[in-house]
């Protein structure tokens, strides 16, 4: 390591240090990305699993409400929709916490709650086949105490998990940086060993370090390029179909906590002025999510979500209820309210699905070149370094 040949050495040993490096940070970069998108793609199946539970769990509550108004024995199809609501919750509480381990204590006491909810409402069910009004109570018990433990518990998981996408979200987005920075790096090392060896062998330009410094500029810039685009596609995602999609899965929510209280209003008969506020509430949260869906362009061809054809029969609905047409108000609420809350029902469930679909489909898109271009980064970083090392051992020669 004495003399020139010494340094020659050490400025070729720098140089394939500084190469290698940035070979290993641009597989990183891209594999980062990757990464990323994948776990951003996985955490937002399990918000939507997660809405999907709480949907299905307030569906069940609207149905044994709604049902219970009818008195006796209620409606085959509507038992059957309670039934089928609350096995759909169980078995994505089930697979919720298969693929979210993080999320299993929390799934674990949503999942005590519902077979709590359950037995509260075969209490009711069995009261209220007997005429005895103690099942109203029971009824009221159940939805208050699910409201109390299971929608928090929902509420909780959904924001974690939205947390979790938002931060692959940005992860992927800065994934630039593992490229930018060693990159830039390595071009210094390689700007510095050029000046010095055309300084010290008296010849502009040593060809091979040259090359090296080419690669090592030509994969920062078109995969700095191409990461970017992968960002793009990311924000793109996140303010559209993912937006979208969040806004959806909370209007069928708030949607099915309208339908429950207003069935709940009626059973308390005259003094259920809590449940219609919280109609009301639930109602005002329904078209503010609709009002963002309208303004969001992942959504532009989608039909509007039909609520307000339901909101206005429950107009009518408390019109007769306050006018003491109890009977009238409990028909149409179980007739024309149930017909046009399905049409909702159904409707935001087929929006839901196609924009959890292109969620997906959006990520897959965006990062589907990223595992070849990661062994593509690295494999630069070792040409780079191979160069380097001719460029340095040219001189060497020299010497020999």
């Amino acid at each position: 390591m004495a003399g020139t040949p010494g340094r020659l050495r050490a400025v070729g040993i720098v140089s394939v240090v500084a190469t290698l490096l940035f070979g290993l940070a641009a597989g990183q970069a891209f594999r980062s990305a990757d990464g990323a998108l994948e776990r951003a793609a996985a955490n937002s199946d399990q918000l939507v699993r997660i809405q999907a539970i709480q949907n299905h769990v307030v569906q069940a509550d609207a149905d044994a409400t709604n049902a219970f108004l009818v008195g006796g024995l209620e409606p085959a199809a509507q038992r059957e929709d309670y039934t089928g609501a609350v096995a759909a919750a169980s078995q994505l509480i089930a697979e919720a916490a298969q693929h979210q381990p993080a999320d299993g204590n929390a799934l674990g006491a949503l999942n005590r709650a519902l077979v709590a909810y359950t037995s509260q409402v075969e209490q009711a069910r069995a009261n209220n086949r007997q005429a005895l009004p103690i099942g109203a109570q029971y009824l009221r018990e159940a939805s208050a105490d699910l409201r109390a433990t299971a929608l928090p518990l929902l509420k909780n998981l959904g924001e974690a998990n939205n947390a979790r996408v938002a931060e692959e979200f940005d992860r992927a987005a800065r994934a630039a940086l593992w490229l930018v920075v060693p990159g830039l790096l390595a071009l210094v090392v390689l700007g510095l060993a050029l000046v010095w060896l055309a300084r010290r062998t008296r010849r502009y330009v040593n060809l091979p370090l040259a090359a090296a410094a080419l690669v090592v500029l030509v994969t920062m810039v078109v995969g700095t390029l191409g990461l970017l685009a992968v960002k793009e596609g990311v924000d793109t995602t996140r303010d559209g179909v993912y937006a979208a999609t969040l806004s959806t899965a909370q209007a069928r929510v708030a949607g099915f906590n309208a339908k429950s209280n207003e069935s709940l209003t009626l059973i308390a008969r005259g003094s259920g002025e809590a449940f219609e506020k919280a109609w009301q509430t639930s109602n005002t949260a329904v078209n503010a999510e609709l009002t963002e869906l309208g303004e969001n362009p992942a959504s532009s061809g989608m039909s509007p979500l039909p609520w307000s054809e339901y909101a206005e029969v429950h107009q009518e609905i408390r019109r007769l209820d306050n006018s003491g047409e109890w009977d009238k108000a409990v028909a149409l609420a179980t007739g024309t309210g149930n017909a046009t809350f399905a049409a909702f029902d159904t409707t935001s469930d087929e929006q839901l699905v196609a924009l959890s679909g292109q969620t997906a489909q959006q990520l897959d898109d965006a990062g589907g070149w990223l595992p070849v271009s990661g062994a593509l980064g690295l494999l630069a970083g070792l040409v780079a370094a191979a160069c380097a090392w001719w460029g340095v051992s040219q001189r060497l020669e020299e010497y020999r």
